[in-house]
């Protein structure tokens, strides 16, 4: 699977595409189509939460934290950026 690393979720994007373009074609039936995009929306999810699993491991090997939030102890979350012009 490391191979795959980063593409299982334009893969499945791109076969659920397919199965769009053979139902439009009639090469599948409203039934065939549900089941398979029933299982493409389940290997989605999948590879989604897989890669969200991995950035967060990495992140911890670093030691980073995200950039735009920073904690003070026992304060509230303070964005460090602004948005807009008065922000």
């Amino acid at each position: 699977m490391m191979t795959l690393d980063g593409k299982k979720t334009y893969i499945t994007a791109v076969v659920a595409a397919l199965a769009s373009f053979a139902l439009a074609m009639g090469w599948l039936s409203q039934e065939q189509y549900q089941v398979v995009l029933g299982l493409l929306g389940s290997l989605g999810l999948a590879a989604l939460r897989s890669g969200v699993a991995k950035n967060l491991k990495d992140q911890i090997k670093e030691g980073g934290q995200d950039e735009a939030v920073t904690f003070s102890q026992g304060a509230k979350p303070k964005a460090g950026y602004s948005l807009g012009a008065n922000g």
